[in-house]
């Protein structure tokens, strides 16, 4: 676990660098805006399609439901307000006295502190949050609840949409930022292209394929509150878990250093689930993706670094 936290510190660290960061907004930004735009395009059908589901669906199970995807939406609120709030008290002294680059790096800081402080403020008081939650969806009609969670399922689909495909433009289009690190970090590593860029071509389109199936599948379960954020959390995690891990293997792994790699499925999943977390954090979630795939190229480089290591020592 030591290993894995120290990849996800030197992740955060790379991310936050300017090159890295312009690179995850052009990517990120643009996809968001696309999803956006289509969710507009398709918000009335889609709101169609889940009232109809939520019609076949038990009051008291919505109502449940409903309370945890309230405080889920009070929580952005609160992240996006507080954002705002600090910026516009500090934001432009801090523009203005510390430039364009490190601004970007203060909106990423700030959001990931206060997206935890939030969270952790609504854990530390979950019952009393949750029963008030419950005596107010019992006070509304059950339709409006219905309307209500119609919208929020809505919201989930695009929402899903747009982390698969950021999912996938990283996936083929990793090369740039993790040879910008690769220069940074290890400009002496010597590293060998293998013979695995089939399998992860293959790998992608395959999980891309079922990570829609199973999200289909597991669909009655988002109505059990917690059981949904844990089944959603897993699905992240098991899209991100193999494919990102060949996607940085194809570029600096041999067929040796793949197999012994693979191996190591409790590192393979602990990253996937650091990653996996930040898609729950408002506006930090762009750079999901890019975060996994830097972390899973340190655990590759750290390898490539011990093993070049053996090789002088045994030379000399």
């Amino acid at each position: 676990m030591k290993r894995v936290n120290s990849y996800f510190l030197r992740s955060i660290k790379d991310i936050l660098r300017w090159d890295i960061l312009r690179l995850a907004l052009a990517v990120g930004l643009p996809l968001m805006a696309l999803w956006i735009w289509i969710g507009w395009i398709f918000w009335t059908p889609s709101v169609a399609i889940t009232s109809q589901i939520i019609s076949w669906i038990p009051f008291s199970i919505v109502k449940a439901n409903g309370a945890l995807f309230i405080v889920f939406f009070i929580w952005l609120i609160a992240v996006l307000v507080s954002f705002a709030a600090i910026t516009a008290l500090l934001g432009l002294p801090l523009l203005r006295k510390l430039g364009e680059k490190t601004y970007y790096i203060y909106t990423f800081s700030t959001l990931l502190l206060l997206s935890a402080g939030w969270a952790l403020s609504i854990l530390l008081n979950w019952h009393y949050i949750n029963e008030e939650m419950q005596i107010f969806l019992t006070l509304l009609p059950f339709q409006t609840v219905a309307d209500l969670i119609s919208w929020l399922l809505a919201f989930y689909i695009f929402y899903n949409a747009f982390i698969l495909t950021l999912f996938l433009v990283i996936s083929y289009f990793r090369r740039p930022f993790l040879e910008a690190i690769k220069e940074l970090d290890y400009p002496d590593v010597v590293t060998e292209k293998g013979k695995i860029g089939k399998a992860h071509h293959i790998s992608v389109i395959r999980d891309s394929i079922l990570f829609v199936l199973f999200s289909i599948i597991a669909f009655p379960v988002l109505f059990i509150p917690i059981a949904n954020v844990f089944i959603q959390l897993f699905l992240w995690a098991w899209l991100y878990r193999e494919s990102y891990f060949l996607s940085a293997c194809s570029l600096y792994c041999n067929e040796e250093d793949y197999r012994h790699l693979r191996e190591h499925r409790y590192t393979i999943w602990s990253i996937a689930v650091f990653a996996s977390l930040l898609n729950f954090l408002p506006i930090i979630n762009i750079f999901a993706p890019f975060f996994g795939q830097i972390m899973f190229f340190h655990w590759i480089m750290e390898h490539k670094s011990g093993q070049n290591k053996q090789t002088e020592g045994v030379a000399s």
